[in-house]
């Protein structure tokens, strides 16, 4: 089984683009967020964009395979299918996977679970480096409550997982394939469940992430530093050669401690591309005509990216107070480490 860094960035494997960055506070993204659609098969309870509603908007297969072909050319090197909505749900999920491993990005997908049938495994997972699965129950009823939908869904995603690793397996593939737990108050007595099962599934991994609220979701549902821990030792027993908890503690900690830096620095690393087209620069900001980049009906992703109306609005969001932000977001590893790279240590050369 591979080892996968979760609770930490990536930045120092990527070189090149840091010293791009460095040189000219700007670079290529390494890795694109893709909304599919916003229409989801769940009404999560936790989920970070509530307040948005419910929407059925489906992203124009033509325009978007064009987008995945102008990212590989310009050196994007990964882009995931999540985004506010199920990515199952789309028709063209295979197609959108192929096109984007044909043009050379490595690609991923974190999905509930319940549409990953039988065509879209053969579809998707011979070209995925990696897919998540979000479980966040161990039994039927609970899992009904926290994912707002019927009992039999609980089964139906376990029986997917187990037929992808059979798919995985016998035809010798390199993908990982993983799950997360988010923990709320309303789940924690679920969580040994799950690894049991997903374990006896054959599954390589199971995240166990914290909760960290959404500035602008309906909901708030956190779970303080200790009592997360307190979920740890139990688990470490499942911990083998084949299957591994990745227990997120270096995360929780730094959603409890907040923002460490003055300004979002890992904004040129990352970006998302919601159902409507939007180029955005994180989840903060979707339906926000003043942060958005541009829309890929409009330009091509290569046009949005070096266009001057980024610049504009980078510089807006580099204005923006950080308190503003969402605590333990997607780039504050990254943030913390940007930081230090722009504020040395005096000892930084005492290797």
């Amino acid at each position: 089984m591979k080892h996968v860094e979760v609770d930490n960035h990536k930045l120092m494997f990527h070189p090149e683009r840091v010293a791009e960055w460095k040189k000219k506070d700007d670079c290529v993204p390494i890795y694109i967020e893709v909304g599919l659609t916003n229409a989801c098969n769940h009404r999560c309870i936790f989920c970070a964009l509530d307040y948005l509603g419910k929407k059925r908007d489906f992203m124009n297969s033509d325009v978007l395979k064009s987008a995945l072909r102008s990212m590989g050319e310009i050196g994007v090197k990964s882009v995931m299918f999540a985004g506010e909505g199920e990515p199952l749900m789309h028709k063209d999920i295979g197609d959108f996977v192929q096109t984007a491993k044909a043009s050379g990005l490595d690609v991923s997908i974190t999905t509930n679970g319940v549409l990953f049938d039988k065509e879209k495994r053969e579809q998707c997972l011979p070209y995925l480096s990696w897919i998540r699965f979000s479980i966040d129950s161990g039994s039927p009823k609970n899992y009904a409550e926290v994912h707002v939908t019927k009992q039999s869904d609980f089964s139906r995603v376990i029986e997917n997982i187990e037929e992808a690793v059979k798919l995985r397996n016998t035809k010798g593939l390199e993908t990982t394939i993983g799950a997360q737990f988010l923990v709320i108050p309303q789940n924690t007595r679920e969580v040994v469940k799950l690894a049991r099962i997903l374990r006896n599934v054959g599954v390589d991994n199971l995240q166990i992430k914290p909760y960290s609220h959404h500035p602008n979701s309906l909901n708030d549902l956190v779970v303080n530093l200790k009592r997360f821990n307190k979920l740890k030792k139990p688990l470490e027993k499942f911990n083998s050669e084949r299957f591994e908890i990745k227990f997120r503690t270096a995360t929780a900690e730094r959603i409890e401690e907040g923002a460490t830096y003055p300004r979002c620095y890992g904004t040129p690393f990352f970006a998302l591309i919601d159902a409507k087209g939007n180029v955005i620069p994180c989840n903060l900001f979707y339906e926000n005509e003043k942060f958005t980049f541009g829309n890929l009906y409009q330009q091509r992703f290569e046009e949005i990216w070096n266009g001057e109306r980024r610049r504009e609005v980078l510089e807006r969001l580099y204005r923006r107070d950080i308190s503003q932000c969402r605590r333990g977001c997607r780039l504050d590893a990254d943030n913390r480490y940007l930081h230090r790279l722009k504020n040395p240590h005096p000892h930084d050369n005492f290797i």
